[in-house]
């Protein structure tokens, strides 16, 4: 029972970081997108890359002792992404035939063509979940590079601590060597190049992997002063320190605030607030937010830009943007967070639960449910 309350509220954060991913790939016009933190949170992926690491570790890290026991480890990650992924691929490349259609017709081009960038090549490696680590544009749903990334570090993580019976210890040591490649060819910056992503993701994943560990060895309640503290040093070293080559120092600091928040205990105000079950739900829903809000923010854009004819300026880079104002910015913004979450709440419990064990297993529940019903 003593764990329930630590997970509650590291889901919580997943919630969190969601929703920043989410604001900042929302331009338009508004405090609650253009603010430092928000245009530096796409930082928030390497949180999500030590937290990931920090549960699959208190999770598996002594549970991989066979090949057996590895090949269902990797097949319970495959079923946990792969169906909301290939969902959204899907959505994108109607997107994609959409967009070639407009374009055939009117002759105005989007900021990105179609089926330019998204083309065959970076479909079938978003088919095969390679697109975070041989595209160096990926294509379609883009911040589906993670995913990919993730679903191989997994597989790493499973060899080195399963099969190579590795200890805990060498999470740091994989974690340290990650850090070094990305300081001497990337200058400390976290970038999502082929090679650098899933570096990057090793290096984020592997401090979580190491974190816990720790958490396993600490008995101590972390004061909610303490944890508030780790918890809003993030904010202020991802607004500081993002873009720069400091962005390297973030997964150290992601990582003791989810040891801080794991052994937060006791009834104080910090914790009620962070188990709340609104941002509890926020959480459970999170990898459907992070998979599905490009597919809302793109309808919206459409939707502001031809459907209600707002007007538009040309960016520096020479990209179309909404010339909105901070009122009408504001209100885009959250009926877009709303839609967001909407729809992650419908693919959450229509493709993320009933493929979670499987195609097989769901679809013969679903057929004996509908039976018995019946």
């Amino acid at each position: 029972m003593a764990t329930k309350p630590k997970l509650l509220a590291l889901e919580s954060l997943r919630g969190f970081a969601a929703i920043a991913v989410a604001l900042h790939h929302f331009r338009y016009g508004s405090l609650l997108s253009e603010n430092t933190f928000i245009r530096h949170s796409y930082l928030m992926v390497d949180f999500f890359f030590v937290l990931s690491g920090f549960v699959i570790a208190l999770s598996y890290a002594n549970r991989l002792a066979s090949p057996a026991d590895l090949a269902s480890f990797q097949r319970r990650r495959f079923w946990r992404l792969y169906p909301l992924h290939l969902f959204t691929l899907l959505a994108f490349l109607g997107i994609e035939c959409l967009k070639y259609i407009f374009e055939q017709k009117t002759g105005i081009a989007s900021n990105s063509p179609a089926f330019v960038v998204s083309d065959s090549s970076a479909f079938l490696a978003n088919v095969f979940l390679l697109q975070g680590v041989v595209l160096a544009h990926p294509g379609f749903n883009i911040p589906s590079w993670s995913i990919s990334v993730e679903f191989w570090t997994y597989l790493i993580f499973a060899l080195t601590m399963g099969l190579l019976r590795l200890r805990m210890r060498w999470c740091l040591v994989l974690a340290a060597l990650a850090a070094i490649f990305l300081l001497s060819l990337e200058g400390g910056r976290l970038q999502t190049d082929p090679m650098f992503a899933i570096i990057r993701c090793i290096y984020s994943f592997f401090l979580g992997a190491w974190a816990a560990s720790l958490q396993a060895r600490f008995s101590r309640n972390a004061p909610a002063a303490i944890t508030a503290a780790a918890l809003a040093l993030i904010v202020l070293a991802t607004s500081g320190l993002g873009g720069s080559r400091a962005e390297i120092l973030l997964p150290p600091l992601f990582a003791v605030a989810v040891v801080a928040v794991a052994n937060l205990r006791g009834d104080t105000a910090l914790r009620r607030f962070l188990e709340w079950p609104f941002f509890v739900w926020l959480g459970t829903i999170s990898y459907s937010v992070y998979l599905t809000h490009s597919i809302i923010g793109w309808v919206v854009t459409q939707v502001l830009r031809f459907g209600m004819t707002l007007p538009t300026v040309v960016a520096a880079n020479g990209d179309t943007m909404l010339a909105l104002d901070q009122s009408l910015g504001t209100l885009s913004t959250l009926v877009a967070v709303a839609a967001v979450l909407a729809v992650s709440h419908l693919t959450f419990h229509l493709i993320e639960t009933p493929f979670r064990s499987g195609w097989p297993f769901g679809a013969i529940g679903r057929l004996r449910v509908f039976r018995a019903r019946g």
